[in-house]
């Protein structure tokens, strides 16, 4: 097998944000045409992927660019983080050893933001209905994955600013079963978030 040539001979900069913008036009098309679908024909299925497939691309697109927010963040704090293969949605490869404990932070707080901005870009669709059905999945999608990720990463980022131990914070947030229980609790109250949203509206 030969060789990959050109930009994406190694991980490069411009690599990944060709991945990364190629995935939201690919995201984008398929909400507008299930949309679009689900309009002009009704049909039961073109409303379920309308919102299924909105979800999926809110929750992923949102996982996408706070990758985004760590590399971006870790660089502007004077740390260095290699570019990872493009075999997986991790952009940077972050060693918590050769790094400062502000640069972690910094590191934590540039994955908050990018994930919080994107959601807020997922709300602002729906908000101007241009994507209708798709449009709803794709809020519910970006709120479900900040409503997640802030359950876990805030009482991280919180003990490692009080002077917890970095490596071992950092390995009890990603216990599984931690993460799983977050989840749901955090879920729970978005989704009562919602209903009371959609009966006072």
């Amino acid at each position: 097998m030969s060789e990959a040539t050109g930009v994406f001979a190694s991980p490069s900069l411009m690599g990944w944000l060709l991945r990364d913008a190629t995935l939201t036009v690919i995201f984008t098309l398929a909400m507008w045409g299930l949309n679009t679908w689900h309009l002009s024909s009704g049909f039961w299925a073109a409303t379920v992927l309308c919102v299924a497939i909105g979800f999926i691309a809110g929750y992923v697109l949102c996982y996408v660019y706070h990758e985004w927010g760590h590399l971006l963040a870790t660089r502007l704090s004077g740390g260095h983080m290699p570019l990872a293969p493009y075999a997986g949605p991790i952009i940077g490869k972050f060693n918590i050893a050769d790094h400062s404990r502000r640069q972690f932070i910094w590191l934590s707080w540039g994955g908050v933001v990018a994930y919080t901005t994107t959601m807020m870009i997922t709300v602002a669709v729906y908000a101007s209905g241009s994507l209708g059905l798709s449009g709803s999945g794709f809020a519910v999608g970006g709120l479900a994955f900040v409503a997640q990720s802030l359950s876990v990463d805030l009482p991280q980022i919180r003990r490692v600013t009080r002077g917890a131990d970095i490596a071992a914070t950092s390995a009890a947030g990603a216990n599984a079963q931690i993460i799983l229980r977050r989840t749901w609790q955090s879920w729970t109250v978005l989704a009562i978030l919602l209903v009371i949203w959609n009966v006072l509206r």
